[in-house]
């Protein structure tokens, strides 16, 4: 086949996606999913050989903001409105908890990452063998944890208190430990909390507003939108004892239920 043919075939295909896109709402969902995850993984890949200069350095993370901040984010027509952006301006070391609804999560964080660099996110393991982006966050820093043992999970965060309190890092972690988009906040589990107790660092909650009228997998929706970022006021953990943990886990889960609450109300008026 001749190159004019591959050309002719590759714009052949493209407007027939076009079309479909057009006429038919789960293909246009699906299709833009697909790109998006592609995009991020292409982002990772770009940022690997820049990370290899310093490897386990969480200013490599600054590389995927910048590009998710500046491409990803422009191309699929997300717009992030941060409230309060000044509370994360402290370089003292905290815990950042953050509800978390779907992949959008990725670009909503490297949207505010420079805001309180150096900070690493703890994740799931299994990401840590997902080619690129696995490979990108080993060399940023991230802590992977196994969500499935509890136990071993805050073995591997105790192990990165002191370094963390000593380099003043910031640690960002998903206290739901799962993706949730059904307007509420799933129980905590409670490892950002025995973290903050331990080493006697705040709680910096925040709250991203909900996707639904913009993305929902059940309704195959994925058009622009505007997500609300609200930064709450940080929770002082200096006299708490490990007999703290359970109640300060369902403080910051209720401030940040009302936040989540009162964001939905404000985009239903």
């Amino acid at each position: 086949m001749s190159l004019g043919n591959v050309v002719c075939v590759i714009i052949f295909l493209y407007l027939s996606l076009l079309l479909l896109c057009s006429v038919s709402r789960p293909i246009k969902f699906y299709v833009k999913l697909i790109c998006y995850y592609i995009a991020i993984f292409s982002v990772t890949a770009v940022a690997i050989p820049f990370s290899l200069i310093h490897p386990g350095d969480p200013g490599n993370l600054l590389y995927a903001s910048w590009m998710v901040h500046y491409i990803i984010s422009r191309v699929f027509g997300l717009k992030w409105d941060v409230k309060n952006k000044e509370l994360l301006k402290s370089k003292e070391p905290c815990v950042l908890v953050c509800n978390h609804q779907s992949a959008l999560d990725i670009s909503g964080m490297m949207y505010i990452w420079p805001l309180f660099h150096p900070c690493v996110p703890v994740l799931k393991r299994e990401l840590l063998f997902t080619g690129p982006f696995g490979i990108f966050c080993w060399l940023a820093g991230c802590i992977f944890v196994d969500r499935f043992n509890s136990e071993s999970a805050r073995d591997t965060l105790n192990m990165k208190i002191k370094e963390m309190k000593e380099r003043k890092v910031k640690i960002w972690i998903f206290p739901e430990g799962t993706r949730n988009d059904k307007g509420t906040l799933l129980p905590f589990k409670k490892g950002a909390f025995h973290i903050a107790t331990q080493a006697k660092i705040p709680i910096v909650p925040i709250v991203f507003s909900q996707y639904t009228d913009f993305y929902s997998i059940g309704k195959k929706i994925f058009d622009r939108g505007t997500i609300t970022v609200t930064v709450l006021p940080w929770i002082n953990t200096e006299h708490m004892t490990p007999e703290n943990v359970p109640s300060l886990t369902e403080e910051v889960r209720s401030v940040m239920t009302s936040c989540l609450k009162e964001s939905m109300k404000n985009e239903g008026t």
